[in-house]
């Protein structure tokens, strides 16, 4: 399996956009290509390797492979976009991130050992977030599918505007209006769920209690989504 690693050098004195770094944006590109990299599509932007350290595999450039797992090391909650329309592999952050972790994501793993800002899965489609941290506000805003995992705190508006999907809490978090209380329930499909769970580097792959408080929401979109809280 590829793995680029990226190190953050020091942390930065303003919010970094990471969105260009992604397994399907790294496809087909070299280590120094990739530290040539710029992080935005403009004239001015700063360079990969302005900020990070990047080791790992060359990608296979014959066969147009994409890097199928990135790493962050010594992250900072000023990375934001994270994960950003990604579609495919696995990004791994080993501390804090900023925020829209996994905005528009299409699919592929995000596991995250800190804490995330706001607005994770903003418009998420497909995919898993797992945060082992805590998530700041906006959790799961405008989801219209996928998975969204917070094993720490969550803040306010969890779920705001989504439409379908699953956020699931290991803590209650203070929800908002148009987030229905379903009552508590045994769900069987949450065995198959963390059985997916088991191969990750997350603390969600300890879990096995399938008892959950569920919430149908956002009752403003549709209510179609669902947001369980892990009862012990």
């Amino acid at each position: 399996m590829t793995v680029i690693t990226f190190t953050l050098k020091k942390n930065p004195t303003f919010k970094l956009d990471c969105s260009r770094l992604t397994p399907s944006n790294l496809a087909g590109l070299s280590i120094e290509q990739i530290k040539n990299l710029k992080l935005l599509y403009t004239k001015n932007s700063p360079k990969v390797s302005d900020f990070f350290d990047v080791s790992g595999d060359d990608t296979n450039q014959k066969n147009n492979e994409a890097a199928k797992n990135i790493l962050f090391k010594n992250s900072s909650s000023l990375l934001d976009y994270i994960g950003h329309k990604m579609t495919q592999g696995q990004i791994t952050i080993e501390n804090d991130c900023g925020d829209f972790l996994g905005a528009n994501m299409q699919g592929g793993n995000i596991i995250c050992s800190g804490n995330t800002g706001d607005r994770v899965g903003d418009g998420m489609r497909r995919g898993l977030i797992l945060i082992d941290g805590n998530a700041a506000d906006y959790c799961g805003s405008r989801m219209i599918a996928g998975t969204i995992g917070v094993y720490g705190k969550a803040g306010k508006y969890v779920g705001f505007g989504m439409k379908r999907g699953t956020i699931l809490l290991k803590n209650q978090a203070n929800l908002h209006a148009t987030i229905q209380d379903c009552g508590a329930h045994t769900l069987p499909f949450l065995a198959l769920l963390f059985a997916s769970f088991k191969p990750l580097t997350s603390a969600f792959n300890k879990i096995t209690s399938q008892r959950v408080q569920r919430y149908a929401g956002d009752l403003a979109c549709g209510g179609n989504g669902e947001i369980l809280v892990l009862l012990t």
